[in-house]
């Protein structure tokens, strides 16, 4: 049985034409810890989980002794929240990038929730760590389009898992969100690497429907940053 992941709710009021109207977010941590993984130390993500769609990203344990001589000792810090986490590529070169976003719009609604997301944090580092570096960049999806993209540029050499407060590194909230993609280019050439994530925190609104107000504005149409990580 799959149990809920850690799960906050936050309750605040706005007022709106001289009434007061609570708004109530969920937000919750996907950690993945709560998905067995078989003795091959890797799986398939649910579709959908807690309603999101997993896209090219696999459950995996890197404590497993399956992975003991195909992963580096130094990459065994991927779960933040041991033992899983996300191990995410390109299906193939050139291909769609790994992603998640929202599973089922009918099922959020039923569930009063907006069929939508605000991206709070997640936590990201490149696999191994070659010359000269890799570039992970993640993309938010408004309207079919990605709206929002921000990257770190990892230099070689192993790192721990990077905290990546999107909204303080950015500048914008990111919000009213259809999915967000995340991608990791290795060297000059650009090519696909794998990456993993971990501890993701998302925030779902209740939807006007469920009787709760709607609030909030969507940041800015488009904006770019990027931020570099040194070394040591």
């Amino acid at each position: 049985m799959i149990l809920l992941p850690l799960v906050y709710l936050c309750v605040f009021t706005i007022t709106t034409y001289g009434r007061r109207l609570p708004a109530l977010y969920v937000t919750r941590q996907f950690d993945f810890d709560d998905l067995s993984i078989p003795q091959t130390g890797l799986a398939s993500v649910p579709d959908p989980y807690h309603n999101l769609k997993f896209t090219s990203f696999s459950v995996f344990k890197p404590q497993s002794p399956s992975f003991s001589h195909r992963i580096s000792p130094y990459d065994l810090n991927c779960a933040v929240s041991a033992p899983n986490a996300l191990l995410g590529s390109r299906a193939y070169e050139g291909g769609p990038a790994a992603s998640f976003g929202i599973g089922n719009d009918t099922a959020m609604h039923e569930e009063g929730l907006e069929p939508s997301f605000t991206l709070r944090s997640l936590m990201v580092k490149p696999m191994a760590a070659p010359e000269p570096g890799t570039n992970l960049i993640i993309r938010g999806y408004r309207d079919g389009k990605d709206d929002l993209t921000w990257s770190v540029w990892f230099p070689s050499g192993y790192h721990l898992p990077f905290e990546v407060r999107i909204a303080e590194f950015s500048g914008v909230k990111w919000e009213k969100l259809e999915k967000v993609e995340v991608v990791a280019d290795f060297g000059y050439d650009r090519l696909d690497w794998e990456f993993c994530v971990d501890d993701i925190v998302v925030e779902f609104t209740k939807s006007n429907e469920s009787g709760y107000a709607n609030v909030g504005q969507t940041g800015p149409g488009a904006w770019k940053g990027q931020i570099v990580l040194q070394d040591g």
